[in-house]
């Protein structure tokens, strides 16, 4: 890996730890026993995840996202290791099975593997999502910067 490259991912890191950090707490709908996108509120709902021993998660149940008039299926099994970051910094995110920011993660790496899906509509996807759960715009915003900057990494290997 590159010098240029390692310092922009330690940098983006960095600074989404100091930004999460300092930004409010989140609201988000309560569990509910159905896995799709409250139509009337525009709140999604809460996927089932189970957080495996590895730190992934794996959907358990069939979820349903609807958002913006677009809808997809995520099948129960899916698996994903949530959010790509350090585990301190994971932490200070929002990390586990009750946090919307793992629900969009989770969402997020699912959209990767959908045919057609590039990378900066599965980003701008993530934080449409990050904010119909209730994540506050500020954390929201500095997420969806972190995850285009990851994005961009990755194009210029």
């Amino acid at each position: 890996m590159s010098r240029k490259i390692k310092f922009v991912q330690i940098a983006a890191a960095g600074i989404l730890m100091l930004g999460c950090n300092t930004l409010s707490q989140h609201s988000y709908a309560p569990r509910s026993s159905s896995s799709s996108i409250g139509l009337s509120h525009g709140t999604p709902n809460v996927p089932e995840l189970k957080r495996l021993a590895n730190g992934h998660y794996r959907v358990t149940q069939p979820w349903t996202v609807k958002l913006k008039s677009r809808q997809w299926h995520i099948q129960k099994g899916y698996q994903s290791n949530g959010i790509t970051a350090p585990d301190f910094i994971k932490q200070r995110m929002g990390d586990g099975i009750d946090q919307p920011e793992t629900w969009s993660a989770v969402f997020h790496d699912w959209l990767f593997t959908q045919p057609g899906m590039t990378r900066a509509l599965a980003d701008q996807t993530f934080y449409d999502i990050l904010i119909a759960y209730g994540v506050s715009s500020q954390k929201a915003e500095l997420m969806y910067s972190t995850v285009r900057t990851y994005s961009l990494t990755k194009s210029i290997r």
